[in-house]
């Protein structure tokens, strides 16, 4: 597969036209968000996993439950022309998609794995499916394998280098359930972290490509935890933990040091949306209300804007709005008291 970061080398494009979606404002939107100035982007099936193009114009994410489809496949919507068209027609699902420059993306599929191994994958865990890794165009008609490893990899993101661009993702190799590398100009898969007894998932790699965050989960006391890893010297460090259940993590691409994720927090029913300044150790709530936020991604733009997704009666929908300028306190005693001086 011919592929050159950031140009665009031409493509097929399918006749499968594009939707047109209404802009009409969704009167079930809550009035927390609508108050927030949020504006719902997609309305039909269930969608889930929105991510930014370079440049802000486009959103790729995962659909299920369409007409035409109830499993879950790649869409894209033009944010200038408010325009949806679907970008995979695998077999299986497709999931977890992100751009890869302005012409490409990688994504997970069920596709190839279900087919392999038919009877022991007959009944699998929902939330880690046979699944491989896979690069294309954004029409799909150009697709290169990834990852041939039986289980689950997933998750991934793209991580730009000019020489040795590379992917961080998830997999389930075993028992170990751990964070590994790709390197996307030779294909060789490496470990990053997995340990027994512990579940790392939900990479997410900052802005100067030094260190990697993910979410981990100690098997023996189920305590979660954000931890932040080193690369070069490998070392983790605890961010924070004991809050319950983190998911969906996503560093802002612009300064200062902030990642994003969603949290269910002790006594609470639903998710919400979170940030973290590591250089302040400052916790601030973006959005909560009476229904699950989660799937948070920011544009890299300067006046930054924030994609969620909203789960409402059994459907999730995708959301976006401007980043609040003024997030509130600090979630940290000590953390708001710095800088109260």
């Amino acid at each position: 597969m011919k592929w050159i970061l950031g140009i665009v080398t031409g493509f097929l494009v399918l006749g499968t036209g594009c939707t047109h979606l209404s802009a009409t404002k969704d009167v079930l939107t809550p009035d927390y968000l609508l108050a927030k100035g949020s504006k719902q982007i997609t309305f039909l099936g269930d969608n889930d996993h929105p991510r930014f193009s370079a440049d802000g114009t486009r959103l790729l994410y995962t659909g299920r439950s369409r007409s035409t489809h109830k499993g879950a496949q790649i869409y894209e919507i033009d944010l200038v022309n408010n325009k949806e068209r679907r970008v995979t027609f695998s077999d299986g699902d497709a999931f977890d998609a992100s751009y890869v420059g302005d012409s490409e993306i990688i994504y997970a599929s069920t596709t190839d794995e279900i087919k392999e191994s038919p009877l022991q994958n007959k009944n699998f865990n929902g939330d880690f499916p046979p699944a491989d890794l896979y690069m294309s165009d954004l029409y799909g008609t150009d697709i290169l394998r990834l990852t041939h490893q039986p289980g689950f990899d997933g998750e991934a993101i793209f991580v730009q280098h000019t020489t040795k661009p590379y992917m961080l993702f998830t997999s389930r190799r075993g028992d170990l359930l751990g964070i590994y590398r790709l390197d996307l100009k030779h294909l060789p898969v490496s470990l990053v972290s997995a340990e027994k007894d512990k579940e790392k998932r939900y990479p997410a790699v900052t802005p100067d490509k030094l260190q990697v965050a993910w979410v981990e989960k100690n098997l023996k006391d189920e305590k979660k935890s954000l931890v932040l890893f080193k690369l070069k010297e490998k070392i983790p460090f605890v961010l924070k933990a004991g809050e319950d259940t983190y998911r969906d993590l996503f560093f802002a691409p612009r300064p200062p040091l902030r990642l994003f994720y969603s949290v269910v927090r002790k006594g609470e029913k639903h998710s919400q949306i979170e940030v973290y300044n590591l250089e302040t150790q400052c916790t601030q709530v973006v959005f909560k209300g009476t229904d699950s936020l989660s799937a948070p991604a920011l544009s890299n733009e300067t006046s930054e804007r924030l994609t969620f997704v909203r789960l409402f009666q059994d459907k999730k929908q995708i959301y976006i709005a401007q980043l609040p300028t003024d997030l509130g306190p600090c979630l940290e005693p000590a953390a708001q008291a710095k800088l109260k001086e």
